[in-house]
C-alpha cells in the first residue's frame, strides 16, 4: 500500500517487472521532491528500494536534465561511488502537428537506487572531502558541460522582476561582461559536493572507500578548480588545506603526478566571486519559488558581499 496518497502510481507504469509497494516523500532535498519507494520485482520475487527523482517546474528552473543525470550514472555505474539508475522514466506527448499519430517524448523523473548508510557529519573529515572531490574529477567525462555565464543567464531569465534592483543589475552585468578564469581543462565534475551529499556506512566513517555520493543533478563536465571552490563555499573549508588535501591525493592517484598548489590556489580563489554570483541567483529564483525567507536572507547577504567586490 502507498504510504502517501499524493505520490501518482501511474508515474511508474512504464518501468518493466515492478510492483509499487509503498512511496514517502524525502526531506532534505533542496531543488526538487524526491520520493523514497519500495518496489517489487516478481521476476526475481524480491523487493528493492529506491528514489523518485521528478522532472518538475524547480529543475526545469534551475536547468537541471533528468537524462543527464541518468547518462552520467550508467556511465560510472561500475565505479561503486553513485546510486545505479534503475530507469529514465518518459510519457509519451502529443504531437502539436496535425497528425495524431505523431508524438514526443517527454522526461518525467528519474529512478536510481537507494544507498543504505547515514549522511557524513564532520567525522567524515575535510581531508577525506576533498579526496572524495579529486576521486570525482578521475570519472569519464560527460559530454555536456557547465558554463557559468550560460548558467546564470538562465537563472536569471527565471529571476522574478521584483529582484531586478539597481545592485543587481551591476552584479549580473559585471559578471556576464568578465571572462572566465578557466585554469584547468574540462573533467567531470559534481558541482554540489556537500557533506548532505555524501553517505556512508555509520556516522563514525572517516573513510573514502565506502563512501558513495548522491545528487548528481549538477554534475558536468568543467573547470576542476570551480568545482573545488564549490566544495569549499559549501561545506566552509579553509582554502589553503583544501587546496593542499586535494592536490596531495590527486598526485597519489595520477601516479605520483606533480600538482602545482600555488597554481591551483590561485584558481580556486579566481572561482571563488563566481560561485557566490551563481549561489545569489540560485537563492534568488528558491526564494521565489518557495518563499522560504532564510533564501532571500541568503541572497541579501551575497549581494552585499559581490557589490563590495565588483566595487573594489
Amino acid at each position: 500500500m502507498v504510504d502517501d496518497e499524493h505520490f501518482d502510481c501511474d508515474l511508474l507504469i512504464a518501468l518493466p517487472d515492478t510492483e509499487l509497494i509503498s512511496a514517502s516523500v524525502l526531506t532534505g532535498g533542496l531543488t526538487n521532491r524526491c520520493w523514497k519507494l519500495t518496489l517489487f520485482h516478481p521476476s526475481i520475487n524480491h523487493s528493492k528500494e529506491y528514489v523518485w527523482r521528478p522532472f518538475s517546474t524547480s529543475t526545469q528552473v534551475f536547468g537541471i536534465e533528468r537524462q543527464h543525470e541518468y547518462q552520467l550514472l550508467s556511465l560510472i555505474a561500475d565505479t561503486e561511488l553513485a546510486p545505479k539508475p534503475l530507469q529514465l522514466v518518459v510519457s509519451a506527448e502529443p504531437s502539436a502537428e496535425k497528425s495524431t499519430s505523431q508524438s514526443t517524448t517527454q522526461v518525467i523523473g528519474l529512478v536510481v537506487e537507494w544507498l543504505s548508510g547515514v549522511e557524513a557529519t564532520t567525522v567524515f573529515s575535510d581531508q577525506r572531502l576533498c579526496q572524495l572531490q579529486a576521486k570525482v574529477h578521475q570519472l569519464p567525462l560527460p559530454w555536456w558541460r557547465l558554463d557559468v555565464h550560460q548558467r546564470a543567464e538562465h537563472y536569471w531569465q527565471y529571476l522574478h522582476t521584483d529582484h531586478h534592483t539597481s545592485s543587481l543589475f551591476s552584479i549580473y552585468r559585471f559578471f556576464q561582461s568578465q571572462p572566465l578564469p578557466v585554469a584547468f581543462d574540462d573533467c567531470c565534475c559534481h558541482f554540489d559536493l556537500g557533506r548532505y551529499n555524501v553517505i556512508v556506512p555509520s556516522i563514525n566513517t572517516d573513510t573514502i572507500a565506502s563512501a558513495k555520493i548522491i545528487d548528481w543533478e549538477y554534475a558536468a563536465a568543467g573547470d576542476p578548480s570551480l568545482d573545488l571552490a564549490m566544495t569549499i563555499i559549501a561545506n566552509a573549508l579553509d582554502i589553503e588545506q583544501a587546496v593542499h588535501d586535494y592536490c596531495d591525493y590527486r598526485a597519489l592517484i595520477n601516479d605520483e603526478t606533480v600538482f602545482n598548489k600555488q597554481q591551483w590556489l590561485t584558481a580556486v580563489i579566481a572561482w571563488l566571486p563566481w560561485c557566490q554570483y551563481l549561489a545569489l541567483l540560485w537563492y534568488l529564483i528558491g526564494y521565489d519559488l518557495w518563499q522560504q525567507p532564510e533564501y532571500l536572507q541568503q541572497a541579501l547577504q551575497l549581494q552585499q558581499q559581490l557589490i563590495e567586490y565588483i566595487n573594489k
